[in-house]
C-alpha cells in the first residue's frame, strides 16, 4: 500500500468540499484571506484520519465528512494565528496570510473560520444524544489548542522548560486535533467505548510522533520542500525537544553557543547552521528520532480494537509515514 497515494486521494476528495464551505460572504478581502491556506492543498492530515478511522470502524466514511471538514477549517485558522504570533513569513510555499493581506485581517479571517468551522460542524449526523458530546469535545479540543499555543509562546523566553513540560505543550498544540479527530470519527460512527478510547489513543500519540518528527523537518529539510525557512525555530528561540535535550547534555561551551544564536532573528544562515550541527554533535536530534518511533510503536499497538482491514492497514500506514516523512 502506497500511503501517500491513498492519503492524497482521500485529500483531494476533502479539497472541493472544504472550500464550499468557505464560499461567499463579503468584503472580498476578507474571503480571500480565509480561502488562502486552503486553497494551498496539503495533505489534509487530519480530516483524512477522521474518514480512514469511520471507514475502518463502519465502512462509511461519508457520515463522517462534515466534522472533517470542520476540522480543517479549525487547523486552518490556528495556522493563521500562529504565522501571526511567530511572524513567519511563508506557509505551504506561499505567503503567509498575514503579509499577503495585512495583520488585522489574518485575525479577522481565523476568527471567521472558527465560526465557521461550527457551522460545518452542525451538519454532522450524530448517533441519538450525541451532538453535545460531539460539540464539546470539539470545543474543548480548541481551548486546549489554544493552552498549547500559550505554553509555547511562554516557553521561549524561559529557562526552566524541560521535555516533560514540552510534551504537555505539544500534546495541547497539536496531538490533540488529530485525536478529536479519531475519536470523533468513532462517535459518529458508533464505535465501540473501548474503540473511541483507543482511537483517541492513538491519534494522540500519532500527533506527539507527526509535532516531533515536524520539528526535526524543521531543522533538517530541504527549505524548498519545506515551504519556510530551514531554522526558523530557532531564530524564534522555540524551546523544541531537541533543543531542551542538547541544553540539558551539551558541555558549556557548545551550550553557550547554542543560546548565544537561539532565539536572535537577526541571526546569520551561518550562525543557524552552527546551531544545528551542535544539535546534531550532541545527539539531540537522534534523541528526538528515538522518540517520535517510539510513540508511533504504541500508536500501532491501539489499533488492536479494530477488525482486520484495509482501512486499518492504512491507519498503521500513516503512523509510519507521519514519523519518516521527508516533508
Amino acid at each position: 500500500m502506497d500511503v501517500m497515494v491513498e492519503i492524497l486521494k482521500r485529500a483531494r476528495m476533502l479539497d472541493e468540499k472544504v472550500l464550499s464551505y468557505l464560499e461567499g460572504g463579503e468584503p472580498d478581502k476578507l474571503v480571500k484571506a480565509v480561502r488562502h491556506y486552503p486553497e494551498a492543498g496539503g495533505k489534509r492530515l487530519r480530516p483524512v484520519l477522521a474518514m480512514v478511522v469511520a471507514d475502518a470502524i463502519s465502512g462509511d466514511s461519508e457520515k463522517v465528512l462534515p466534522l472533517a471538514c470542520s476540522l480543517e477549517i479549525i487547523h486552518n485558522f490556528t495556522l493563521i494565528h500562529d504565522d501571526v504570533m511567530d511572524d513567519d513569513p511563508m506557509r505551504r510555499g506561499r505567503p503567509a496570510v498575514h503579509a499577503l493581506f495585512d495583520m488585522p485581517t489574518a485575525i479577522i479571517a481565523g476568527d471567521a473560520m472558527f465560526a465557521r468551522a461550527f457551522e460545518v460542524l452542525a451538519m454532522t449526523e450524530v448517533p441519538h444524544g450525541r451532538m453535545r458530546e460531539l460539540f464539546t469535545l470539539v470545543a474543548h479540543t480548541v481551548w486546549e489548542i489554544a493552552e498549547g499555543q500559550q505554553l509555547d509562546i511562554d516557553f521561549e523566553n524561559s529557562d526552566t522548560v524541560t521535555v516533560d513540560r514540552y510534551l504537555n505543550m505539544i500534546e495541547k498544540k497539536t496531538a490533540v486535533l488529530f485525536a478529536c479527530a479519531a475519536k470523533g470519527a468513532a462517535i459518529v460512527s458508533s464505535g465501540t467505548e473501548d474503540q473511541e478510547r483507543m482511537m483517541w489513543e492513538y491519534a494522540r500519540l500519532l500527533g506527539l510522533g507527526f509535532q516531533i518528527w515536524d520539528d526535526i523537518l524543521g531543522i533538517t529539510a530541504d527549505q524548498e520542500k519545506l515551504g519556510k525557512p530551514v531554522g526558523s525555530d530557532i531564530r524564534n528561540g522555540k524551546r523544541t525537544m531537541i533543543v531542551l535535550h542538547a541544553l540539558e547534555n551539551a558541555d558549556a561551551e557548545r551550550r553557550e553557543l547554542l543560546l548565544s544564536i537561539l532565539g536572535r532573528e537577526d541571526a546569520s544562515d551561518e550562525e543557524i547552521a552552527m546551531a544545528i550541527q551542535t544539535l546534531d554533535y550532541v545527539g539531540s536530534i537522534g534523541f528526538a528520532r528515538e522518540r517520535a518511533l517510539e510513540y508511533a510503536d504504541r500508536a500501532i499497538e491501539c489499533l488492536e480494537c479494530l477488525d482486520d482491514s484495509e482501512s486499518k492497514d492504512l491507519l498503521r500506514e500513516l503512523v509510519v509515514y507521519s514519523v519518516k516523512r521527508d516533508l
